[in-house]
């Protein structure tokens, strides 16, 4: 049992200015030595809490990266189990085609209307099986999403398989769903299963569903810091108060009796951040090793990409200030976004409504109301192709056969001989490239993707909704620069890509770095992409947009207004001093977790159920 383990003692704790040994009676001279002393030790204590607990001493850390390895091999290999059922399933229908799907879309050969009207069947099939799925007992009414199960660090793991299932099942019939929801739903639950069969203490096991979901990430991410970094950017969000694995543990002030730390002085205290990027970090590079290792590749793995972004032209200091307006431009395609996936979650909720007042047994609706959203996305898919799936297949060929414009000569010209673009093996540079898609299909598939997204999410199916909008953000910035050829496609496709999602996902740096790693980015390339991504969420998010959506849809209007007025930026500027979030006695203000669940199903919830029940 874990409560046998030792606990640390610090040797600096037991000092006599710190301990309650019996008083001396110094001289005056020794007295202000023992002053200086202790304002000393006081002083050495805060500086050291910088470090945080010496946690690599306790053999329950040991425990944890234990379990935390564990977790990663078994992630690595459902992440491969996932990708390739959904690899393999979206071939079996799609490859029936004449031409093949993948045929046609690696030569641009897919314009408006240019999909096959029995695909229909598929999705409206796909749409069946996963209303079956929602009739099984153990098939949850709502996934909390990611943003909250971080927050948390407890999933029901119960629960996970169904959802992982069916989400393999949305996304190969088409659906335009991401994977990020399941995977890090079954990361979580693999986490706290393995919790509660070795009967941890509530912290430890917190730690066990936080390194489920770093596995998990490792696994679906092209690099396994930017699954670390996901994490604690979504704990920074989640829990702004406290960060420390702690936080998501109720009750004691660092996780029960048997995790309780020797109290620092007052003021002083400790964090938890490098055990928490230790024990990420484990989890994280075991799933990414053996996905990688195994299946020859990783989640839009750079080999994919038909040129390194670097390729195509050379960054410009200007590049920075165009940033502005492309990220303007998809923080307003990210308002666009919240208003679709709110409309069809309404319209899902009366298609619900409407078939129960026509007599229908729930069980049946249940399944029917899928049925509906695959026709729909269906439709959206026989016109624009392009947006069936989560777009990790597409992004390649979009950038190769939507990119009009001349290719630079690069520094090695060796790179050329394996590349799907020079039309022969020793090209003249710079190098003229002619697109094949039209800016018309373009412009098609981008809103046709978010439409498609919002019909998946809202009439039931499994998946999240940051991948779809990295592809739509690509498409996002060819149109750009079709529309502007002075702005490179180094800039518009990497700034867009990034900026689209993160104009309502409080992510950047894990958006930036999916991009710079995906499209092989230098460091300067990397500025005009950062910029882009929070102009686009201060235009959403910072204007007060999304927080005006969820409090209607939460019915709780002007929450966020409170918390705004009574935050510390008003404090500052009021020049009140001693209050953390508004108020002499340290109070947070207005804390809403309904509506912190209403964030997280709106931008990254696995599904939208709970609002069609009746």
């Amino acid at each position: 049992m874990e409560d046998s383990f030792p606990r640390s003692k610090s040797p600096t704790l037991s000092s006599p200015f710190l301990a309650s040994s019996p008083p001396r009676t110094p001289s005056t001279s020794s007295s202000t030595s023992t002053s200086d002393a202790k304002e000393d030790l006081l002083a050495n204590l805060e500086l050291l809490s910088v470090f945080g607990p010496s946690f690599a001493l306790e053999r329950r850390f040991w425990s944890s990266a234990g379990y935390s390895l564990l977790l990663g091999l078994l992630m690595g290999g459902f992440g491969l189990l996932f990708f390739n059922g959904v690899s393999k399933g979206f071939d079996l229908w799609t490859g029936r085609s004449e031409p093949p799907y993948e045929e046609r879309l690696r030569d641009g050969g897919f314009g408006f209307g240019s999909g096959e009207w029995w695909w229909l069947l598929v999705t409206v099939g796909g749409g069946f099986l996963v209303g079956v799925l929602r009739l099984l007992p153990s098939f949850p009414d709502k996934v909390d999403g990611l943003f909250y199960e971080v927050k948390t660090l407890h999933v029901h793991p119960e629960h996970s398989p169904l959802v992982f299932l069916s989400s393999c099942l949305s996304l190969a019939c088409g659906a335009s769903v991401g994977p990020e929801a399941a995977m890090g739903n079954l990361g979580g639950g693999l986490g706290t299963l393995l919790g509660s069969l070795r009967s941890q203490s509530d912290r430890r096991a917190a730690i066990s569903c936080f390194c489920g979901m770093a596995g998990a990430m490792g696994a679906l991410l092209p690099s396994p810091v930017l699954a670390v970094l996901l994490l604690h950017e979504l704990t920074v969000t989640s829990r702004p108060a406290d960060t420390r694995f702690n936080a998501a543990v109720p009750g004691a002030p660092y996780g029960g009796g048997d995790e309780t730390r020797l109290d620092l002085p007052a003021g002083v205290d400790h964090h938890d951040f490098m055990e928490q990027v230790t024990l990420g970090g484990i989890a994280a590079t075991a799933g990414y090793g053996v996905f990688y290792g195994l299946a020859d590749y990783t989640y839009l793995h750079p080999s994919q990409i038909p040129l390194p972004a670097s390729l195509f032209s050379r960054y410009e200091p200007w590049h920075v200030l165009a940033a502005v307006p492309l990220g303007i431009v998809a923080g307003v395609l990210g308002i666009v976004t919240l208003i679709l996936l709110g409309l069809f979650r309404k319209v899902a909720k009366r298609v619900r409504q409407r078939l129960l007042s026509r007599g229908l047994r729930p069980a049946v609706v249940t399944v029917l109301v899928p049925m509906i959203g695959g026709l729909l996305f269906g439709l959206v898919g026989v016109a624009f192709p392009l947006t069936l799936g989560d777009g990790a297949m597409q992004i390649p060929f979009v950038i190769k056969n939507g990119f009009t414009g001349d290719i630079q000569e690069p520094d090695h010209r060796d790179f050329f001989a394996n590349s799907t673009i020079p039309p022969n093996p020793d090209p003249v540079f710079p190098l003229h490239v002619d697109a094949k898609i039209s800016v018309g299909v373009l412009v098609g598939t981008l809103f046709g993707k978010l439409l498609s997204m919002a019909i998946c999410l809202g009439f039931g199916f499994v998946g999240g909704n940051i991948f779809p909008c990295i592809f739509a953000g690509c498409c996002a910035g060819l149109v750009a620069t079709a529309a502007v050829p002075a702005l490179p496609v180094t800039l518009t496709v990497p700034a867009m890509m990034a900026a689209v999602p993160a104009a309502f996902a409080p992510i950047p740096f894990s958006l930036v770095g999916i991009v710079v790693i995906i499209l092989v980015m230098d460091g300067q390339m990397a500025a005009p992409v950062f910029v882009a991504t929070f102009v686009a969420f201060l235009t959403n998010c910072g204007m007060g947009v999304v927080q005006m959506v969820v409090e209607r849809q939460a019915g709780v209007p002007g929450v966020m207004t409170q918390v705004r007025n009574n935050n510390n930026h008003s404090i500052l500027h009021s020049g009140k001093k001693g209050a953390a979030w508004g108020g002499a006695d340290g109070g947070r203000g207005t804390d809403d977790s309904n509506a912190l669940q209403d964030v997280s199903s709106i931008i990254f919830a696995a599904d939208n159920d709970a609002d069609l029940e009746d």
